[in-house]
């Protein structure tokens, strides 16, 4: 687990380096020299792709253990384009209250919202998006890299072939 959060600041810190030639590059294209506005229009791209890393890897860089109080479907309208009439659609959702006293809303795909139940005591870790029952009770387990079930003790997740890790660590690791 150490290592998976080690590189993926390796990571996210490679594609900040990378993206911002790739911007200085397009905005000198447009403007055709570098002067003032291409160093103000780079600097201003540079501090907001930053600023929404850095927010990004903050929502992600929480560890907690809590409890499923409730789930539910929260209704959502799709947009169309043109003379159609909006969509409306239901995603699965997950109110968890943490042992901090924190409530927690998590977003889940349709077979996690089938797998959680209300009272289930559940747990995340620092760097991965999503929660996991503290006791398992089944033969099934969530792959915490993408999110989906597979059959405990496969070794390796199925869809994303992310390793299986050992389960007492990650509840260490995330109280």
């Amino acid at each position: 687990m150490q290592t998976y959060r080690r590189h993926s600041r390796i990571y996210a810190w490679g594609f900040f380096a990378l993206l911002m030639p790739v911007i200085l590059g397009v905005v000198w294209w447009e403007m055709g020299e570098i002067n003032e506005d291409v160093l103000y229009s780079f600097g201003f791209a540079a501090v907001v792709t930053f600023l929404l890393a850095k927010w990004s890897r903050k929502q992600t860089a929480k560890s907690w253990v809590g409890v499923v109080e409730e789930l539910f479907m929260k209704k959502v309208r799709v947009r169309r384009d043109g003379d159609q009439h909006d969509d409306i659609s239901y995603k699965p959702m997950a109110r968890i209250r943490t042992d901090n006293g924190k409530k927690n809303t998590q977003h889940l795909s349709q077979e996690l919202f089938e797998y959680f139940r209300p009272g289930d005591r559940v747990f995340k870790v620092s760097g991965l998006d999503v929660p996991e029952k503290v006791t398992l009770d089944g033969d099934r387990r969530v792959c915490l890299a993408c999110g989906s079930l597979y059959g405990q003790g496969r070794g390796t997740c199925p869809r994303c072939r992310a390793p299986e890790p050992d389960h007492e660590t990650l509840v260490r690791l995330a109280g």
